[in-house]
């Protein structure tokens, strides 16, 4: 089998991973750079009970995520040779106010009842597991088996893997159309004119998805949500645990890196870094942990997370042309469920049955809207 996987973050790089390694042809066709666009600009948490926002179908898709994490990372690191740093040090949530604590305590019982692992604690129970929490803390909940990674070096983890195991990546080539014959995709038309053959075309550009002509009977939309970033150089184990609030969040490294973040912004594919997000963020890390006020600046960035109107992602085959698998729309989540998503995506294409059901999150819902 040949495929053609258009887009190279880190969603199309993982599905690269898996589809070489069951002997397929993976051709990677990048519009730009690899791992350049929302791969590169997001923070990387493997944070399920971080990310949603209750109960039900995506809580349990983001719990699905973070297993797949645990049962392949070891095979990815041994197959890469690049160590993503997957660290367990959880995350302290935290509530600077009475109303901040109210949110967390209902947080705290859909936790518990979906069968999550959270405990609530006291600011000095708190403070116990991060001695640099703001004083004005009031309550807070440890996430103990929450985990984060570099993304980056998880997306190149995902790319150096599938190299090794055969696939072919392939920088500065926009995919303007899916080429069919009665119903079936047969490959590729590329931004120069020609046509690149494949078996099976897989849509993983993020933002740009819909961008792609040929498949507009899924209807499928998306439009880009920007984030922005700061990161703040300090000495390793400042900070150990990730550290959330309602204000924002700090996610350590090990070389001392802080990241903060992020912003929710509609400004179309516009990745400029405003003072008045710097503003937003700088307040909320000040908020968090005041002590990181004389931190030194070292960078600041932007990216831009592929949303679709109910913001879950789109996953599975394509309604109205065989051959074609659509894998975007991730939006906050794309880390987070990079591993599970070339899983499924790897069984849908090999005619397996895909772990998790992926008809809530299948193009066909667009159908009426």
């Amino acid at each position: 089998m040949k495929a053609i996987i258009i887009g190279g973050g880190i969603i199309g790089s993982s599905i690269a991973w898996r589809l070489a390694r069951e002997g397929v042809a993976a051709i990677v066709l990048e519009r730009a750079r690899i791992g350049q666009e929302a791969s590169w600009a997001a923070a990387g948490m493997i944070a399920p009970q971080a990310e949603a926002q209750g109960s039900g179908l995506f809580f349990d898709l983001c719990l699905a995520a973070r297993r797949s994490f645990d049962a392949s990372i070891d095979r990815l690191i041994a197959e890469s040779g690049v160590d993503p740093e997957y660290d367990p040090h959880g995350i302290l949530y935290l509530a600077l106010d009475a109303a901040e604590q109210a949110e967390l305590q209902g947080r705290a019982r859909w936790h518990r009842e979906a069968g999550a692992l959270v405990e609530e604690l006291t600011p000095a129970a708190a403070r116990k597991v991060e001695p640099a929490i703001s004083p004005d803390t009031v309550y807070a909940l440890h996430l103990a088996d929450n985990r984060r990674v570099d993304n980056r070096k998880l997306t190149h983890a995902y790319a150096a893997a599938a190299i090794k195991a055969g696939a072919d990546f392939r920088e500065g080539v926009r995919v303007d159309s899916i080429v069919a014959a009665n119903g079936r995709a047969t490959g590729v038309l590329i931004h120069d004119g020609a046509i690149l053959e494949a078996d099976l075309i897989v849509v993983a550009a993020g933002a740009w998805s819909h961008e792609l002509r040929g498949l507009e009977a899924d209807r499928v939309k998306l439009h880009p949500v920007r984030g922005q970033m700061v990161c703040f150089e300090a000495r390793p184990q400042l900070i150990a645990p990730a550290i959330f609030s309602m204000r924002g969040y700090l996610v350590p490294r090990r070389d001392g890196r802080i990241l903060s973040g992020s912003t929710m912004e509609e400004a179309g594919y516009n990745k400029s870094v405003t003072l008045a997000g710097l503003d937003k963020i700088a307040r909320g890390a000040l908020a968090m942990v005041p002590g990181l006020g004389e931190l030194p600046l070292r960078e600041a960035w932007a990216g831009l997370r592929p949303a679709t109107r109910d913001l879950l992602p789109v996953l599975g085959a394509s309604p109205s042309v065989a051959g074609v698998i659509w894998a975007t729309g991730h939006f906050r989540s794309g880390i987070l469920l990079s591993m599970l998503t070339g899983e499924v995506i790897a069984d849908v294409a090999m005619g397996r049955r895909p772990a998790i059901d992926l008809a809530p999150f299948s193009a066909a819902r667009f159908a009426n809207q």
